[in-house]
């Protein structure tokens, strides 16, 4: 079978690429993220016949938000799964739970509201991922995904679809800070588990400490800050 064939086939998508070049995976990259395309346009078509009232979310967005959530999501749930793990199964748990996760970015919870087509756009990225991080070229994964963000966002923005800025302000200013220092600490987490036979066993978890400790604050501090309401 030749090797395009043999990779675009859909009972690979959970194998490493056959050829593992970055020209071949960024083609890879597109076909997946053609299929996405397809499905979030289909199914937010979709939606809208089968749910009455439906409303595709919509808030503002920002351009430093789209790069961070590269390194922060493919870390968080593809990376560490994949060097904890070690196998394409370990990923597709976290690229589950990621994919679905995508469904609940709205601001309002309720059936007529949720983000459907963006959960059905994740799955073939998830794919996309998973290969990629298996095939070696996690750092592709992560620099792909900021770089599609990105291009979304500005089409999005472009035509008016979105309201957008470089930086948010105020809570979303907040929002963007915790984001970085989130996405720094699991990029720290993912690398230092790919150098932990290269480093002494001391070093390895004084920075896995830090790295997960600055993790957790943040998120606890982003938690708080999207409960607290509920409870004033």
């Amino acid at each position: 079978m030749p090797d395009y064939l043999f990779d675009l086939s859909p009972h690979t998508w959970l194998r490493k690429y056959h050829k593992n070049s970055i020209l071949w995976i960024l083609v890879m990259a597109f076909f997946y993220h053609l299929i996405s395309i397809g499905l979030m346009y289909g199914g937010s078509a979709l939606v809208t016949e089968i749910i009455p009232e439906y409303e595709a979310p919509s808030f503002p967005v920002s351009l430093s938000l789209a790069i961070m959530s590269g390194p922060l999501e493919e870390s968080l749930f593809f990376g560490i799964p994949y060097y904890l793990g070690g196998t394409a199964y370990s990923i597709l748990v976290g690229g589950i739970i990621w994919s679905v996760a995508h469904v609940f970015g709205t601001q309002t919870f309720a059936l007529n509201s949720l983000a459907y087509a963006n959960f059905l756009a994740t799955i073939p990225h998830l794919f996309f991922s998973l290969r990629t991080w298996v095939s070696g070229k996690g750092w592709f994964a992560i620099l792909f995904h900021s770089a599609w963000n990105v291009a979304f966002v500005l089409s999005y923005c472009s035509t008016g679809i979105l309201r957008c800025a470089m930086l948010g302000s105020g809570d979303q200013l907040i929002t963007e800070i915790l984001a970085v220092v989130s996405a720094c600490s699991v990029t720290s987490i993912v690398y230092i588990l790919h150098k932990k036979t290269q480093i002494s066993a001391a070093r390895f978890q004084l920075i896995m400490i830090l790295s997960v400790s600055v993790f957790a604050i943040s998120q606890i501090i982003m938690t708080a800050k999207y409960v607290q309401p509920f409870f004033m």
